[in-house]
């Protein structure tokens, strides 16, 4: 994987293999990945329940007013409301209460390369994210092992998966950076 991801595009083959010798395999990642056991079905109600609840809304509703500005210009350039990007943040991560506590790189090492049986296998899904999840570390200058996220590999506020992240990544706040992590107004402007 390694060779082949840095001949393809033309990475250091040494610098490769030094972030992907850096991953550790996650067993709970294993489970977590794998669906629920059978049960009732879910519903609207529960889901409601979960999401459209006072304290959210609370949190929903002072998000918005911290970044309104950068919520109108999303607005003004991409069309999309503020409500959506604001629901958005708000279900992803609650925002940003709750953006993942695994390291990445582990998370989608694990699945690229020991996706568990049981469930369709999405080893190829996972590769190709650790792939891109390399590319934007190294385009930003970010060390493999630093981001935090789901346990299937989503950053940020609003949980990209890195592939989402190379192509809807936007540097809103003009830094030189993407930083879905780090940047509400990066985060607004990339959903």
């Amino acid at each position: 994987f390694a060779a082949e991801l840095a001949a393809r595009e033309a990475l250091p083959l040494q610098w490769t293999l030094a972030q992907l010798g850096q991953a550790r395999h996650l067993a709970a990642v294993r489970r977590l990945i794998m669906p629920p056991p059978p049960g009732q079905p879910k519903n609207w109600r529960a889901y409601r329940e979960r999401f459209v609840e006072p304290e959210r809304i609370r949190a929903g509703l002072a998000f918005w007013r911290a970044h309104e500005s950068w919520l109108e210009r999303a607005e003004a350039e991409y069309g999309v409301p503020p409500e959506i990007v604001v629901a958005i943040v708000g279900v992803e991560t609650f925002y940003g209460r709750l953006v993942g506590r695994w390291r990445v790189l582990d998370a989608l090492a694990t699945l690229a390369f020991d996706f568990p049986a049981g469930r369709s296998d999405r080893s190829a899904f996972f590769r190709a994210e650790l792939e891109a999840f390399l590319l934007w570390c190294r385009r930003e200058g970010i060390e493999a092992t630093e981001p935090r996220g789901s346990y299937a590999g989503a950053i940020g506020l609003p949980q990209f998966m890195p592939s989402s992240l190379q192509r809807w990544g936007v540097d809103f706040d003009g830094d030189g950076h993407v930083d879905l992590r780090g940047s509400v107004p990066d985060a607004v402007g990339s959903v």
